[in-house]
């Protein structure tokens, strides 16, 4: 990474004002300067999240325009159980009863507003949405922009997730109008943003979920023996993972041999046709598990952009997955799989027959799925053009625009 002169440090004065006024810094290359915006990323902890900032540190690394700051969110210790969440079962509902939205205003977001202070950025990032709480209060008038995988409203609408009050919601879509910038990770979400919302289009970039592609290696497509299934999701229930051991044990039984991934107490069992591996690392899962696959079937009750589903796709394997959230948009119907109605059992079971009787069919869906992941999820190329928007947006140029 090329370096840069601590003396030639330039001063340019932002129309934005504010900590935005101190845009950038200069690096002396050969005849002129590359300036150097600042950026801080702030992510929440949870795995997914973590893997994003791994990939986006290795994009970082490769470029010499931007000086990027990271921070975590306050540890959430016992606090963790009052606040709501996207997802709650029945009884948690009595005591999550905090908008996270609200916490981060509070004492919650302290830390976050510290460090944004001291670095004094051009812009900031917000993954999940939610931290962006953080800056509604104090003397920040940084821009900023948010990723997230839904909305409240759509979760409500299209999930039936009641989890979130009226005024949640009109929080949450304030949060977003107040964004200069959403990068919502499908076209469901953006949809919601600008209809339940009231985010205004041209501030909305759609950024699919990315992974590092080349990870990933085609698998050996056999033409004999039983399909072999995969099944991986932590939340077994929710994602179906039961009704996917009942098909395999019944109607598919002698077709299909399941191979479930899963850290959740109730994946677990001594069924016919099914093999229980527990929680796998995501080195094993990717080099040896997904590549001795035939297919991922997913038949979700509730759910959003699985990145499992995306990174079966990656490694050239056909997907059967509930018409759910934004799933329609990572499988294509009839091309690199199935998207079937969640609650429709006899259509996933047809589904999967077909691909169990013929392995022509499933060879040429992994083959398009294989090259669909690479035209969309490629983290090299998406999170490049995610460090565009975010230096055009620090620079002040309207709706992060490069």
């Amino acid at each position: 990474m090329l370096g840069y002169d601590p003396h030639i440090l330039c001063s340019f004065r932002s129309p934005l004002g504010g900590i935005a006024a101190e845009t950038v810094y200069c690096a002396r290359l050969g005849r002129g300067y590359m300036m150097r915006t600042k950026i801080s990323f702030v992510l929440q902890e949870a795995l997914g999240w973590k893997t994003f900032r791994g990939q986006l540190s290795a994009v970082l690394e490769t470029r010499d325009d931007i000086e990027p700051q990271f921070i975590s969110p306050s540890p959430l210790g016992w606090r963790r159980a009052f606040l709501k969440r996207a997802y709650m079962r029945p009884h948690e509902k009595i005591y999550r009863q905090i908008d996270p939205i609200v916490a981060l205003q509070g004492g919650l977001g302290a830390k976050i507003r510290a460090e944004l202070d001291a670095f004094g950025p051009s812009a900031a990032y917000f993954g999940g949405h939610w931290l962006a709480g953080a800056i509604n209060q104090g003397p920040q008038k940084i821009p900023f922009a948010v990723a997230t995988d839904h909305t409240r409203a759509s979760m409500r609408v299209s999930l039936s997730t009641t989890g979130w009050s009226d005024a949640d919601l009109a929080r949450e879509a304030r949060l977003f109008r107040d964004a200069s910038h959403v990068f919502p990770m499908s076209d469901w979400t953006a949809a919601s943003l600008r209809k339940d919302c009231g985010v205004d289009s041209a501030n909305i970039t759609v950024m699919y979920p990315s992974i590092d592609i080349s990870r990933f290696v085609r698998p050996a497509y056999q033409d004999e023996g039983k399909l072999r299934l995969v099944f991986i999701g932590n939340n077994f229930l929710r994602k179906g993972g039961d009704k996917l051991c009942q098909w395999v044990g019944g109607p598919l039984a002698g077709k299909a041999e399941l191979h479930v991934i899963s850290g959740d107490p109730d994946a677990r069992g001594d069924l016919p046709g099914v093999i229980f591996h527990g929680r796998v690392p995501n080195d094993k899962l990717v080099k040896d598990v997904l590549p001795s696959m035939d297919a991922l079937c997913l038949p979700t009750k509730s759910d959003m952009s699985p990145l499992a589903i995306i990174e079966a796709a990656a490694a050239g394997l056909p997907v059967v997955a509930s018409r759910i959230g934004a799933i329609p948009e990572l499988v294509l119907e009839g091309e690199t799989g199935f998207v079937v109605n969640a609650e429709d059992e006899a259509g996933f079971i047809a589904a999967l027959e077909n691909l169990a009787v013929e392995p022509e069919l499933r060879r040429s869906m992994g083959l398009r799925a294989w090259d669909h992941a690479r035209s969309r999820f490629d983290a090299s190329v998406n999170f490049n053009a995610l460090i565009d928007q975010l230096i055009a947006l620090g620079q002040g140029r309207p709706h992060g625009k490069t």
